[in-house]
């Protein structure tokens, strides 16, 4: 049944529809891609640039914290020196402290003051006799290591060379005690601040020039002591500052007194309950618009492509129409001539057949047959809609029904998704919180996991190990094959292998400063569904071995002397007459005691007896060659080992011009006195056995022979 035509308004063309519809589409999916790329782009590069800035704070953090540390160990180095403890003038002091001096320039000035504040000894003589009993740094450094925060020059500024900065000072202190444990006085170094202008010279000069950043080191009453020109000394206020001295790094995004916005990372020196620490914060800023200039750039790229792109598929989306169109239209006035005819069928037009292209021959076959069978499908449809309204009244039940059941599962899913992500939470926290550094690798030695200890230990943070093998970052080359071999062993063991797995070994790594690390590791296998991994606890054990090396070489010294003590030189010979047998050459032991000796001691008294003892081993010292080993074997018994001779008169020769050098008169406190010593020579040869016990016994021997002698000799006289 054809319905008659009822008068309609006009439509728009199909060619124009399509035009209209592309260009719509690529400008909306344009503005889309836009909006969205703007809103992570810039997200991202903020979080990049944050995150940047930060890592530039912790450098710098890194960098003062450890010229503190440096200078609060040397104090303690030279606390911990008999030169120092036991010295009995101003010059043997000031002696040591000029070395150091040499050694590290920005120590302008070092020095010693007694208990009562007045300055024995210091560099250059300056300030000693002055009273300093007043200063931060004598006052923290009685009890204590001190570390004294940024302060300008008060009774050194005019004593120091001219600098075209005003001196600045950061002090490290601390008490001495004398070998007995008496109170000596405290010790303090006064390090010039050129060594933190120097650092941001160094390390984060380059860092400025790329991303225009400015670098503050501010104390703790907001005073600047290191920062850009023109605003050193001067006091700030930031929310950056407030929260760097909370003790937790980090960034953000603020607006400073010049009223410009900076993205600015912020760390805070030292540790809170550390007195020989400084806490100062370290502030990095860096313009906003400098920091999100490539996300606005790509906002603009995207816009102009995509204008581009709208044209170019309007353009081709118009042409097209026009040719999809024409057949259309045609087979349109068809219709529309049907629709103005009269209702009885023989003079409805046929539908014409269109033969352009094949979708257009379908439909117009399609409407064609449509016609014919229009009336018998009415009565079907009539007939399929009431069966077709109870089957979707059934079905909207089933789906109703089904909804309610994904709506549970849903909700039951997302539950275990939170947990899931409370426990993920929970374990990263107590990973990044552990002490001793924690490393997740995959069976290939692929690092998947590095906690915050593990970026202070190795100095890369964690975005920059992922994925990456860890024998190349920490293993020297000659180990990593090794490290290989064994991963692979362990690999095909899993937890059954009992070598490394679930002990404590101790290995020497690299630090991103390829600096060697003592740690001790601790390694274990995880078995998982889709294959196994192996995580690592690293613990810093550095401090530990450097004590038990300086505890090994003071249990080495004479304590009086500083000189090798016995168990030094039972060491020593033996190593000595080793070589000898294996170069082909003779070594000699010389055996010397010092005539007349208790004498000194019973009439002047035990001091003046080891300051006796004192210069005669430096005497000895200075006398024999640098190549050759002195030590105090006991009392006032001394051992000289000579290596290397071609002959026995060699050793003849060199006790000769020791003699002399012995007899010259020893200037003591209270008395100058003169004494001998009498020389006992043993020589070993290549051939002779290697017993030292028999080699020191001939040396003994040949001494006392030497002692009668002498005092024959005199007796004669």
């Amino acid at each position: 049944m054809i319905t008659p035509p009822t008068k309609s308004t006009a439509r728009p063309r199909l060619t124009t529809l399509v035009t209209v519809g592309v260009a719509a589409t690529v400008l909306l999916s344009v503005l889309c891609l836009l909006v969205l790329v703007s809103h992570f782009a810039t997200d991202y590069a903020e979080r990049e640039a944050g995150q940047r800035l930060q890592q530039l704070s912790w450098q710098m953090r890194d960098a003062l914290d450890r010229v503190v540390r440096k200078a609060t160990g040397d104090v303690q180095l030279l606390t911990e020196l008999p030169q120092v403890r036991d010295a009995s003038s101003p010059a043997d002091i000031r002696q040591v402290l000029e070395s150091l001096q040499k050694t590290f320039p920005d120590y302008a000035w070092i020095g010693l003051a007694n208990p009562d504040g007045t300055v024995y000894a210091a560099t250059q003589g300056l300030l000693e006799g002055q009273d300093v009993s007043e200063r931060a740094w004598f006052k923290g450094g009685r009890d204590k290591l001190y570390a004294g925060d940024f302060h300008p020059a008060t009774l050194l500024g005019k004593k120091l060379p001219y600098s075209a900065d005003p001196w600045r000072f950061v002090d490290a202190a601390g008490p001495v005690r004398r070998s007995d444990g008496s109170y000596r006085g405290v010790l303090c170094v006064h390090m010039s601040w050129g060594w933190a202008r120097r650092l941001v010279g160094t390390i984060l000069a380059p860092a400025d020039r790329q991303y225009s950043a400015d670098i503050f080191v501010v104390r703790g009453d907001g005073t600047v002591m290191l920062g850009p020109k023109g605003m050193e000394e001067q006091k700030i206020s930031s929310d950056s500052l407030a929260r760097s001295q909370s003790g937790v790094p980090g960034s953000v995004k603020e607006t400073w007194a010049d009223g410009r916005n900076y993205l600015t990372g912020f760390s805070r020196t030292g540790k809170h309950d550390d007195p020989a620490t400084l806490a100062w914060s370290v502030l990095v800023r860096q313009p906003e618009d400098v920091a999100l200039a490539g996300a606005h750039a790509l906002e603009r790229q995207i816009l102009l492509l995509g204008a581009i792109l709208g044209l170019a598929m309007a353009l081709a989306a118009s042409a097209v129409a026009r040719r999809l169109a024409g057949p259309l239209n045609a087979l349109s006035r068809n219709i529309e001539q049907r629709s103005a005819a009269t209702a009885h069928e023989a003079d409805l037009p046929e539908i014409v057949q269109i033969d352009s292209f094949h979708e257009a021959q379908v439909l117009s076959r399609a409407l064609a047959e449509l016609v014919d069978n229009e009336r018998g499908h009415l009565a079907t449809l009539r007939g399929m809609n009431e069966k077709l309204e109870s089957t979707v009244a059934e079905r909207t039940r089933e789906i109703a029904r089904k909804a309610l059941q994904l709506e549970r599962a849903l909700a039951q899913e997302q539950s275990t998704q939170l947990l899931l992500q409370e426990r993920a939470a929970e374990l990263r926290a107590i990973l990044d919180n552990a002490h001793d550094a924690f490393i997740a690798l995959d069976p290939g030695g692929v690092v998947l996991d590095w906690n915050r200890q593990a970026e202070k230990l190795m100095g890369w943070t964690r975005a920059e190990v992922i994925g990456q093998p860890l024998a190349a970052m920490v293993l020297p080359p000659l180990l990593r094959r090794a490290y290989e071999r064994d991963m692979r062993q362990l690999a095909d063991a899993g937890a059954g292998s009992t070598t490394v797995l679930n002990r404590r070994i101790e290995l020497t790594l690299h630090n991103r400063e390829c600096k060697e690390l003592d740690v001790e590791v601790s390694l274990a296998y995880v078995p998982r569904s889709s294959g196994h991994l192996f995580i690592a606890f690293l613990h810093d054990i550095s401090e530990r071995k450097s004590l038990f090396a300086s505890m090994e070489a003071m249990a080495l010294r004479d304590t009086l002397t500083g000189l090798p003590n016995r168990r030094a030189l039972m060491q020593a010979l033996t190593e000595a007459i080793q070589r000898a047998n294996r170069l082909r050459q003779s070594c000699a032991v010389f055996f010397l005691d010092l005539d007349r000796f208790k004498q000194v001691n019973d009439r002047y008294g035990h001091e003046e007896g080891d300051e006796l003892l004192r210069q005669f081993a430096e005497r000895v010292l200075h006398t024999v060659r640098k190549t050759d080993t002195v030590g105090r074997l006991a009392g006032d018994e001394f051992i000289v080992i000579l290596e290397n001779l071609h002959s026995d008169s060699a050793a003849q020769e060199t006790a000769d011009k020791l003699a002399p050098a012995l007899r010259q008169p020893f200037m003591l406190k209270t008395a100058t006195v003169s004494l001998s010593a009498s020389i006992g020579i043993a020589i070993h040869h290549p051939d002779d056995p290697q017993d030292i016990e028999t080699l020191l016994s001939r040396a003994d021997r040949a001494m006392y022979l030497n002692k009668q002698q002498t005092r024959q000799l005199h007796a004669q006289r």
